[in-house]
């Protein structure tokens, strides 16, 4: 099946969403083409990430970009690159200009076009609100009605363009994958959070942006080490990096969090998950969360909050544990039962079987078939 993924950003070294749906499906005898804008993503400017050091199994499309309007990049060239050459045509959300342009161009000559969204919430940013209610009230919503499959990437999502975005169509649900070949225990991983050492070792990998709650974990180390010998690693990076500098230090537990900035490859993340003893993703906003994904398949049982995907993918109790969002007590409430090795090793296998279920194969095929139907 000849497939083009078309996104309004393409960051190979991030590793989203599109590369692994890319290169998954490519595994599977698919030709692949990503189509996208030259433009740089934000969190290529604002996340942990690494580069790759092995060529793309499939081809990527960059298109020129005429301007850059609150995240959504304004392209030329979408409808002599969207031809009948392809079998289907997959848009990755239902805002971007270049998704727009591209399901016209699909329907042009017969393609089959699916859309999945990641949505769960209205953004506080003013401008990036009305733009979406813009779109969502005009060519939004008729490529939305009209596509010939359209998915949302977790349970959360589906809700919230059901009952706040007002879709009245059919909706399937198709998670964002894992590569379960990738990220796995790693028994005697490379030392980059701690290894061996006697603390518990807590990890969260995030942009340090508002959404991501950090400060809310921070916050509940201080109530851990008052019980247990401990440390937090984050990383990644971000506007709020100061703040949540000073606040460690305002709360006096410099000693007890260290904040990792430098690039590591994608290839090495399974080493530092497994470094960890808790996954802790301590989010108020949180479309899905791809490093929880990865953590569990690592071994790790993980904290996380009651938002986005992670309703999907934490298991309470089984595979780690959900908390409230903004709440630094029942976060430290949870990290200190998992300072407990026999239920941490519990849970952590109980994460990795869970994560098997999201290997990014398996999701590929689920698109596959319900495109062959």
């Amino acid at each position: 099946m000849r497939i083009c993924i078309v996104t309004p950003y393409f960051t190979p070294f991030v590793r989203g969403n599109e590369y692994g749906l890319a290169e998954s499906l490519s595994k599977l005898g698919n030709d692949v083409t990503i189509l996208t804008s030259k433009s740089k993503a934000p969190r290529e400017k604002a996340v942990f990430d690494g580069s790759i050091d092995k060529s793309l199994p499939f081809d990527v499309i960059y298109l020129k970009t005429v301007t850059d309007l609150f995240e959504n990049p304004v392209v030329t060239g979408v409808f002599s690159k969207v031809t009948r050459k392809f079998d289907v045509v997959m848009l990755q959300e239902d805002y971007p200009l270049i998704c727009h342009m591209a399901y016209f161009a699909a329907k042009r000559y017969g393609i089959t076009t699916v859309l999945s969204s990641e949505r769960t919430y209205i953004p506080f940013d003013f401008k990036k609100r009305l733009g979406l209610a813009f779109f969502d009230s005009s060519i939004s919503q008729l490529v939305r009605e009209n596509v010939d499959i359209l998915t949302t990437h977790c349970t959360a999502s589906k809700k919230f363009l059901k009952d706040v975005i007002g879709v009245k169509r059919n909706i399937e649900v198709i998670h964002v994958g894992v590569d379960c070949e990738l990220f796995k225990p790693i028994k005697e991983p490379m030392n980059y959070i701690g290894y061996g050492c006697e603390d518990l070792r807590i990890l969260s990998v995030s942009r340090f942006h508002k959404y991501k709650g950090l400060e809310y974990l921070i916050r509940a180390m201080k109530k851990v080490i008052d019980e247990v010998n401990a440390k937090l690693y984050i990383l990644g990076k971000g506007e709020e990096e100061l703040y949540l500098k000073n606040l460690t230090k305002g709360l006096g537990i410099s000693g007890h969090v260290e904040f990792i900035t430098t690039s590591i490859p994608n290839e090495e993340m399974p080493h530092v998950y497994s470094s960890c003893d808790i996954y802790v993703q301590p989010s108020v906003i949180e479309p899905y969360g791809i490093a929880v994904l990865e953590a569990m398949a690592c071994g790790k049982p993980v904290v996380g909050t009651n938002v986005g995907g992670l309703l999907d993918t934490i298991v309470h109790g089984k595979t780690g544990f959900r908390v409230k969002p903004a709440s630094s007590k029942k976060i430290a409430e949870y990290i200190l039962q998992l300072s407990k090795d026999k239920l941490r090793r519990k849970l952590g296998k109980n994460a990795r079987r869970r994560a098997e279920k999201f290997d990014w194969i398996e999701i590929s095929k689920r698109y596959i078939k319900l495109i062959e139907n």
